[in-house]
């Protein structure tokens, strides 16, 4: 998916989180677009090695490279942290219509997944209420 078709798919769970008729928390998400960086398994069970996204992980076919994408902050690129603040507030704004969420990862290696990151990097705000993309959804 593009970056746009990405924050698309999270709005349109809007439904999902409204229309439930039991208390709903959404949880073990991040503002990453891929699997590069996530940890052992996040590729599926049992696959403890290689990301679906840039073919390693055994029997996926490669999307797009890794590089950028994953990792260290520092290797990321002004416009993607732009895309994951916006990823971020498209989820959380639908996640709140429910009883809310709870992000995948504090702290790890690869900073896209990382809540510690995001803060220290600008694409999660200090204050999870702030929003810089306030009609994401609209």
């Amino acid at each position: 998916m593009t970056w746009d078709q990405h924050i698309k798919a999270a709005c349109s769970k809007k439904a999902d989180m409204t229309s439930a008729t039991l208390w709903q928390i959404v949880g073990e998400w991040s503002p990453a677009p891929t699997d590069c960086g996530g940890s052992p398994h996040i590729s599926g069970l049992n696959v403890t090695a290689g990301a679906r996204y840039d073919g390693t992980a055994a029997g996926t076919q490669r999307i797009g490279s890794c590089t950028g994408l994953s990792g260290k902050a520092s290797t990321f690129s002004p416009e993607f942290k732009v895309f994951m603040r916006k990823y971020w507030e498209a989820q959380v704004t639908t996640f709140e219509l429910a009883e809310g969420w709870v992000m995948w990862s504090w702290k790890g290696n690869a900073e896209d997944w990382s809540y510690q990151a995001g803060l220290k990097n600008g694409w999660i705000p200090k204050d999870p209420t702030e929003r810089k993309y306030p009609k994401i959804c609209a």
